[in-house]
């Protein structure tokens, strides 16, 4: 079988830093680990040092429901949770739901704790896999190291905090950068791109189709590079395209058919929000500037200017290639030129060829000032300059930990009061032991800017369901407005168009949800989610049952329901005309001895990736290893699991998931087997052919 295998390239014998001291030290195995260790610890010390606190922003309120109900439901159902205008719904990016599955059912990490480990678990490995790609192709460990934390820096910047499905797809993407060349001449190549591609369209779609045009850029470069030789650019790239588009096409028929047996438009994968031009324009200011244009941005054209010195050598070079060519869809950042109005700040999360520039710069800039110091000129110069890049990189990292919020502990999606009220409620559902009866959460606030009642109705929708029991997540309702409008079955109507839009419209999704149920549903006001509006002040107070029937009118509700008050960690039930509902204490903490099994699942989950690098990477070094294994093991898990969701129409239960473990390590021992047949190990060269 020929193989087109990997290489590092030999160090420059002229090169006095090439044969240092620093170099083989910063080449052991223990340099490696230790970059690892720093990254790991910069983006999780912080849960370690409070291990109760959620994930850093809001988004990972709606990853979190959406792992719950792919475990405790049948997977259509997933699919179904979309509420009016399509604000919860995601379709069939569902890689992250299911790799949280895995966490759930295999580690036994905690509900709350699913998308901690993602949000800390996935910069770490993209700066590793981005830092592994760089020395694949240069064979100086400086390199890993500089690129693995300069990139990382700016993973803390607005464009990866919270969008946990961009950066899930980014990571698989980041794999995929190493066997763009390689599919040219090898199937374990072949495979191992169309694999981590799949894994990029059940993940983010939209990411996905902007690769795609990024791979074909890549190859139009080496066409015109090669004087247009038709023949070349078949041999060289049309394994690749074959596999993009393939990909592609899997992806579109997977969602059209509906796999798990409710299919699902495309345009489910990415809803813009309903805001002008002037908000996305006033969001991607925001954006760049936490991004420290004047210091990041010279590494970054160091970074460019790097790269492209080798002239046309350049264009045959996969770093060179990718960490331009993939810039292209920053061209969508200027869309308000041409009058457009959608999200322009987000073009920054679809690629991370701007970071991976800067992470160069920064290993151009200390290659450079480092081999002036060898050889004696301006040594006291060229250490200084070398400090300051190491500076920028610190700074990086301390503005993003605080302007994100990650090391506060009460800047995560769920407040104390919130998990305080909604540890109640559950308790208080799960005693009535009636999951067919739909939960109505009666929300109102007066946000900053009126629009913004969008994004507070939706992350409200998302949060709220984290106070739904097992089984009634899809139960799950909004209402926006008044509780008196809502119990006389009218939308709250304030004069303000988008409220007044999203009054009417998640009125009408509860209708039809209890409509479809025939049962009665239970009302809950919660004071977190009121703070302000309507139904803030004295409603959440310690009323009589008199007081709380007087604020409904002098008509009877023509809404038959029961109304539950959670306030201050208690769910209270109204008497009267509203019937009361028993309470019940919340659930106690899990053992201590839970915290130890965790990682022993953790280490379960990598076994596929482990036993399969060596089939994918001859010769798999071990700081190549530390960001490669990880993505193998997640990408085998993800699409088995998604496959085997797709067979047995069922929740991805404990089971379930243990089979498809088994399954992806069976796949992985007899690839390492098939390894073992193949190629004396060692080192090779990009896209040779070897009988």
């Amino acid at each position: 079988m020929a193989t087109a295998t990997l290489s590092h390239r030999a160090p420059d014998p002229a090169d006095p830093f090439a044969s240092s001291g620093l170099e083989r030290a910063l080449g052991h195995p223990a340099a490696y680990a230790l970059t690892a260790l720093i990254l790991l610890t910069l983006f999780g010390w912080t849960f370690f040092t409070h291990p109760q606190r959620v994930a850093p922003t809001k988004d990972p309120a709606y990853y979190t429901w959406r792992t719950e109900a792919l475990i405790t439901e049948k997977p259509a159902t997933l699919l179904s949770i979309t509420g009016p205008f399509s604000v919860f719904s995601g379709g069939y990016r569902v890689s992250s739901a299911v790799l949280g599955g895995y966490l759930r059912r295999i580690a036994g990490v905690s509900q709350l704790k699913v998308t901690v480990f993602l949000v800390v678990g996935l910069p770490v490995l993209i700066a590793l896999l981005l830092g592994g790609f760089a020395l694949r192709q240069r064979g100086d460990p400086l390199i890993f190291h500089v690129v693995a934390l300069g990139a990382g820096s700016l993973l803390l910047t607005p464009p990866f905090v919270g969008y946990l499905d961009n950066v899930l797809c980014l990571f698989f993407l980041a794999a995929a950068l190493w066997f763009i060349t390689p599919a040219g001449s090898s199937w374990p190549a072949r495979v191992a791109l169309g694999l981590f591609l799949l894994a990029s369209g059940f993940t983010h779609p939209t990411t996905l189709a902007i690769f795609c045009f990024a791979l074909a850029g890549m190859a139009l470069v080496r066409w015109s590079l090669t004087r247009f030789d038709l023949r070349e650019a078949i041999r060289s790239d049309g394994p690749v395209l074959a596999i993009a588009f393939a990909a592609a096409v899997v992806t579109y028929v997977a969602w059209k058919v509906g796999i798990w047996g409710r299919s699902a438009s495309l345009s489910e994968a990415a809803l813009a929000p309903p805001y002008g031009s002037g908000f996305f324009r006033d969001r991607m200011t925001q954006w760049l500037g936490a991004m420290h244009p004047l210091l990041n941005g010279p590494l970054f054209l160091a970074g460019v200017a790097g790269l492209i010195a080798a002239g046309k050598r350049a264009a045959r070079d996969d770093l060179a290639r990718v960490a331009i060519v993939w810039l292209a869809p920053l061209v969508g950042l200027f869309g308000f030129l041409a009058s457009l109005t959608y999200p322009y700040y987000r073009f920054f999360n679809t690629t991370l060829a701007w970071i991976l520039l800067v992470g160069l710069g920064a290993y151009f800039a200390i290659r450079f000032f480092l081999a002036r110091a060898a050889r004696g000129g301006l040594s006291r110069f060229a250490a200084l300059g070398a400090v300051a890049v190491l500076a920028i990189i610190i700074v990086n990292f301390a503005d993003g930990l605080g302007a994100s919020g990650w090391n506060n502990p009460a800047a995560g999606w769920l407040s104390t009061s919130e998990k305080r009220d909604l540890d109640a409620l559950r308790s208080y559902l799960s005693n009535l032991g009636q999951r067919d009866r739909p939960v109505v959460f009666v929300v109102d606030n007066k946000p900053p800017a009126p629009f913004q009642i969008y994004g507070y109705t939706k992350l409200t929708g998302n949060t709220s369901r984290y106070g739904l029991p097992e089984g009634q997540i899809d139960r799950g309702y909004l209402y926006l407005g008044s509780l008196r409008q809502l119990l006389h079955s009218r939308p709250t109507l304030t004069g303000d168009p988008t409220y007044d839009r999203l009054s009417k419209g998640f009125l009408a999704d509860a209708r039809r949800g209890i409509a479809a149920s025939g049962q009665k549903p239970i009302v809950v006001l919660d004071s977190a989610f009121n703070a302000s509006g309507a139904n803030s002040g004295a409603l959440l107070g310690k009323l009589s049952t008199k007081d709380i029937v007087r604020t409904l009118g002098a008509r009877p509700p023509t809404l038959n329901a029961d109304l539950v008050r959670v306030n201050q960690g208690a769910a209270v039930g109204a008497s009267g005309p509203i019937a009361s509902l028993p309470v019940q204490r919340a659930p106690a903490h899990a053992s201590p001895w839970h915290a130890l099994l965790v990682p022993l699942g953790l280490l379960v989950l990598l076994i596929p990736g482990l036993l399969a690098a060596s089939w994918f990477v001859p010769g798999v070094s071990f700081a190549e290893m530390l960001g490669l294994v990880p993505a193998l093991s997640m990408a085998f898990l993800a699409l088995i699991g998604i496959v085997a969701l797709a067979i047995v129409r069922s929740p991805f239960s404990s089971p379930l998931a243990w089979v498809c473990v088994g399954l992806a390590v069976v796949t992985g021992a007899l690839l390492r087997v098939r390894s073992w047949n193949s190629l004396p190990r060692g080192r090779f060269t990009y896209g040779s052919d070897v009988s």
